[in-house]
C-alpha cells in the first residue's frame, strides 16, 4: 500500500515544485525531507490556508472523496474515481480533482484519495453524512447502501419512522433520541433496531452514511454547486467616470484639509493608540464631513504614510515628512497614491465607532482595527465588479453570493462588503456602484495607469470666480491653484458640485489680513480672479475689516490689551471674559492672566479682531509653520520574478529527493524490501517527531496500525495502536493489543513504523 510521502517521493522535482508554488508556505523555511514537507503539508495550519480561497464545486469534491471513500484499506478500490464524483456531485468533476490535486489535498492514481488530517479539517460531517456503519460479521445482514433494501425497510417501518430519516437524510446526521415514550420514540427504536440509525451518545442517534446516501440516490450534494450569474444593472461608462471626478478629487481635498489642520494642532493620541472619539468629531466638523468619513480619511492618511504618532510625550497624531512631497503631486497622482494606500492597508475603517469584546470603543488609527483579511477582501469585492461582462452596477448581497461561492471559508460577512462599497464609493474607485476607469487600473497594481486616468476625466481647471453684490462668490468648475489659494485665505464654502459656491464676512478675510495681507492687497488679488471691478459691498466689506483689524493688541503682561478706549468698553465687565482676570490700568489698556494667544481667541469668539503684537508695537503676523515627523522613505518592494521563483522552488525539490537514500525514492515493495538493510531509512521509520507526525497521520487515514517506539522514564517502550486522531502534538490511538485507548505526546515518541515495515 502507497502512502501519502510515497506519493510525494513520485511527483519527482517538477511535481514537487509545483506542490511548492501552488502552496508556498510548504517551502518557507525548506523542509529536510519528503517526510517532513509531507507533515507541513497535513497540518490543520496549512490545510486551512489551502482551503481558504477553494471555491464550492472543489471544496463539496474534496467532501465527496471522504464520503466515498471506503474506510477499508485492505483493497486497493477504496477511493472514488472521477467519474464517481461526477454522479455524486451532479456535475463535471475533473478541473475540480485536477485542482485538488495540483495543490496536494488529493492524490491517487484512478482511485483518489484526501490528503491525511484533511478529514479533521473540514469537519466531522463530510458533506452533511454521518459515519461510515460498523464492518458487520453476520453474512445475512442487509446491504444498507442499496436504495432499494433501504426503501423496502421503510415500507415496514412504524409512522414517524421515515419523517426522522427525512429530516436527517441531507444533513447534519445528528439529531435528538427521544425520552418521552410515545409514537417518535417507538420509530427511533424501530431504526436502532434495523442499523438506520445507530447511536451516538445516550441522547443522540446518527444516521449512518450508507443509509443516507441510499436514500440520497448517491448525490453527496442536494443542488449541484454551480457559480452564481448575478445579473447587473447597466450602467453608463463615460457617465460612470465623469462622476467619479468629484468624489476623486474631494477625497485628496479632506485629506490636505486634515493634513493642514493636524500640521498645525496635532490631535493626542488616546492610551489605546488611537484617535479620540471628541477629536474625531471636531475633526469631522472642520471638514463639514461625517464622522464615518473624516475616520476612513484618517485611516487612508495613515495607511499612506501622511500621518503618523510622533512618540513624543505626549504623543499626538502629526503630519510626517512625506507630505510636502504628496502635496508637490498634480492631484491626479495624489488621488492615486491614496488609493494604492486604501486598496493595501489591513484596517478597517468601517469598525471605528464600534465597541471590541471588553466594551471598549475603537477609535480612528486604532491598532485593534486591523484584520490581515481585510486587503484580501477589498480586491475581492472590486474584482467581483471588474470580472462583471459588460459592466454595470450590483448589489452588495450579489456581491457577497459571489464571494461565497468563490472562497465558502474565507467568506466575508455581509456588513464588510457593504462597507468596503461605501470605502470605495467615497474615495472615486466606484461610482454609483459600478467600477470606474481609475479604479479598474488601481485594481491591476498601475497607480500610474490610474492616474492618467484620471487626469484624462479631470476638467481644466478655472482661474476666475464670478463675484456677486450678495457678498457670494461662484467658482463655475474647477478652481486652479492660485485662485484656490486665494479663496481658502478670504471666504468660506457654501456649497460643492458642478460649482463651487463661496461667501465673504470679516471673519473670512481676516485669515488674509493675520498672514500680512492689507485691505488693497486682498482687493488686488480677487480683481485678478475676476471680470472687471469687485462689487462695492465687497469693496466696503474688505475695507472696514481691514481698517478694524489690530486696533486691538494683545501682549504679553502675562499679556495686556491696548486699543483706543471706545474699543475696549465694557470687556473687563464681559461675564464671558471674567475668568481672563481683565484689569484696567489705564483708558485704552488693559491686562490679563492668560497668555496673550489665548486672550487673542477669547476676544474673536466675542468679535473683537484682535492682533498680536511684539514688544515694539510691530503686529505678528500668525504663520506658523505646520508640525511634521520625519520619517524614512519607503523602499519599493520589488515584484518577485516569476521564473527565478521557479528555479528556487526547483532547486528545493531535487535537494529533498536527493537528501534521501535512493531507496525512499524507489517505488511501491522495492522500498520496504531494501529498508532493512539501511537501518534508519526514512521510508520504513521516523527519525524525528516531525516525520512521525507525517506518519501518523498517515496511517489515521489509511486506518493502518503503526508500531511507536516510546521515551519514558524507565527508557523506552514499544506499543502496536491504531492512531485516531492527531492534533496539537498530541495522538490519540487505541492500543492493539489491549483495545484501551491512549494518548501519546508526539515529542516522547522515538520512532514510528508501519506494522508490517519495521
Amino acid at each position: 500500500m502507497s502512502t501519502y510521502t510515497e506519493h510525494l517521493r513520485a511527483l519527482g522535482p517538477e511535481g514537487l515544485a509545483r506542490l511548492l508554488d501552488a502552496r508556498p508556505d510548504l517551502a518557507t523555511p525548506p523542509p529536510g525531507t519528503v517526510r517532513a514537507l509531507a507533515a507541513r503539508a497535513t497540518t490543520r495550519a496549512s490545510l486551512e490556508r489551502a482551503l481558504a480561497d477553494l471555491d464550492a464545486a472543489t471544496l463539496a469534491t474534496l467532501e465527496a472523496v471522504l464520503a466515498l471513500t471506503s474506510g477499508d484499506r485492505s483493497a486497493e478500490d477504496g477511493g472514488p474515481t472521477v467519474a464517481d464524483l461526477s454522479r455524486a456531485l451532479g456535475l463535471e468533476a475533473g478541473s475540480a480533482v485536477a485542482h485538488g490535486t495540483r495543490l496536494g489535498l488529493l492524490w491517487g492514481a484512478g482511485r483518489l484519495r484526501a490528503a491525511p488530517g484533511l478529514a479533521d479539517t473540514l469537519g466531522p460531517h463530510p458533506a452533511g453524512l454521518g459515519p461510515a456503519l460498523p464492518s458487520e460479521d453476520e453474512p445475512d445482514a442487509p446491504d444498507l447502501s442499496d436504495r432499494a433494501v433501504v426503501l423496502g425497510l421503510l415500507d415496514e417501518a412504524p409512522p414517524g419512522a421515515r419523517a426522522v430519516l427525512d429530516a436527517l437524510t441531507w444533513g447534519p446526521p445528528v439529531g435528538r433520541a427521544p425520552s418521552e415514550p410515545g409514537p417518535a420514540r417507538s420509530a427511533v427504536a424501530w431504526l436502532l433496531r434495523h442499523h438506520l440509525l445507530v447511536r451516538g451518545d445516550l441522547s443522540h442517534v446518527l444516521m449512518p452514511r450508507e443509509v443516507a446516501l441510499a436514500l440520497r440516490d448517491g448525490r453527496t450534494v442536494r443542488v449541484p454547486p454551480e457559480a452564481p450569474s448575478p445579473e447587473a444593472v447597466p450602467v453608463d461608462a463615460d457617465a460612470v467616470d465623469a462622476g467619479s471626478v468629484h468624489q476623486a478629487l474631494d477625497a485628496v481635498r479632506l485629506v490636505a484639509a486634515l493634513l493642514t489642520s493636524w500640521g498645525g494642532n496635532p490631535p493626542p493620541v488616546l492610551r489605546s493608540g488611537a484617535l479620540g472619539a471628541r477629536e474625531l468629531r471636531r475633526l469631522a466638523l472642520e471638514l463639514e464631513t461625517t464622522p464615518e468619513v473624516a475616520a476612513l480619511m484618517a485611516e487612508v492618511a495613515g495607511a499612506a504614510g501622511l500621518v503618523v504618532d510622533d512618540e513624543d510625550d505626549p504623543p499626538s497624531f502629526c503630519p510626517t515628512s512625506a507630505v510636502e512631497e504628496w502635496a508637490a503631486l498634480p492631484v491626479e497622482e495624489r488621488w492615486a497614491a491614496l488609493g494604492r494606500a486604501w486598496l493595501d492597508t489591513d484596517r478597517a475603517a468601517w469598525l471605528v465607532g464600534t465597541r471590541d469584546d471588553r466594551g471598549a470603543l475603537r477609535g480612528a488609527l486604532d491598532p485593534t482595527t486591523r484584520r490581515p483579511w481585510v486587503r484580501r477582501m477589498r480586491r475581492a469585492v472590486l474584482q467581483v465588479l471588474a470580472d462583471t461582462a459588460p459592466p454595470g452596477r450590483l448589489s452588495a448581497t450579489q456581491i457577497h453570493e459571489v464571494l461565497a461561492w468563490r472562497a465558502p471559508r474565507s467568506a466575508p460577512g455581509l456588513h464588510a462588503v457593504e462597507a468596503t462599497l461605501a470605502e470605495a464609493e467615497t474615495l472615486g474607485v466606484l461610482s454609483s456602484g459600478t467600477l470606474t476607469g481609475p479604479g479598474r487600473a488601481l485594481l491591476s497594481g498601475e497607480p500610474h495607469v490610474a492616474a492618467v486616468a484620471l487626469a484624462g476625466l479631470v476638467p481644466e481647471p478655472v482661474d476666475e470666480v464670478l463675484l456677486q453684490a450678495d457678498l457670494t462668490g461662484i467658482v463655475p468648475g474647477l478652481p486652479s491653484q492660485a485662485l484656490a489659494e486665494v479663496l481658502d485665505l478670504t471666504a468660506t464654502v457654501e456649497s460643492r458640485g458642478a460649482g463651487l459656491t463661496v461667501r465673504f464676512s470679516a471673519e473670512s478675510v481676516r485669515p488674509a489680513l493675520d498672514a500680512g495681507w492689507s485691505g488693497q492687497d486682498t482687493l488686488a488679488a480677487l480683481a485678478a480672479h475676476t471680470r472687471g471691478t469687485v462689487p462695492q459691498p465687497l469693496e466696503y466689506l474688505i475695507l472696514d475689516a481691514a481698517r478694524r483689524h489690530g486696533q486691538v493688541r494683545a501682549g504679553a503682561a502675562l499679556s495686556y490689551l491696548r486699543a483706543e478706549p471706545a474699543a475696549l468698553v465694557g470687556a473687563a465687565d464681559d461675564p464671558a471674559l471674567r475668568d481672563l482676570g481683565l484689569r484696567q490700568l489705564a483708558p485704552g489698556v488693559l491686562v490679563a492672566q492668560v497668555p496673550a494667544a489665548e486672550l487673542v481667541s477669547r476676544l474673536r469668539s466675542r468679535g473683537v479682531p484682535a492682533v498680536l503684537e511684539d514688544e515694539h508695537g510691530v503686529v505678528l503676523r500668525e504663520q506658523v509653520p505646520p508640525r511634521r515627523v520625519r520619517v524614512p522613505r519607503a523602499r519599493a518592494v520589488a515584484t518577485p520574478d516569476p521564473a527565478v521563483t521557479r528555479r528556487h522552488l526547483l532547486r528545493v525539490a531535487r535537494d529533498l529527493l536527493s537528501s534521501e537514500p535512493e531507496v525512499t525514492r524507489a517505488a511501491g515493495s522495492a522500498a520496504t524490501a531494501g529498508a532493512a538493510e539501511h537501518g534508519e531509512d526514512p521510508s520504513v521509520g521516523t527519525a524525528g517527531p516531525l516525520e512521525a507526525l507525517a506518519l501518523l497521520r498517515e496511517a489515521v487515514a489509511d486506518h493502518r496500525t503503526v508500531v511507536l517506539e516510546i521515551a519514558g522514564p524507565n527508557g523506552s517502550t514499544t506499543r502496536r495502536v491504531r492512531p485516531v486522531l492527531v492534533d496539537a502534538g498530541r495522538v490519540r490511538a487505541v492500543d492493539a493489543e489491549r483495545e484501551s485507548e491512549l494518548t501519546i505526546a508526539v515529542h516522547r515518541i522515538v520512532r514510528a513504523t508501519f506494522e508490517g515495515d519495521a
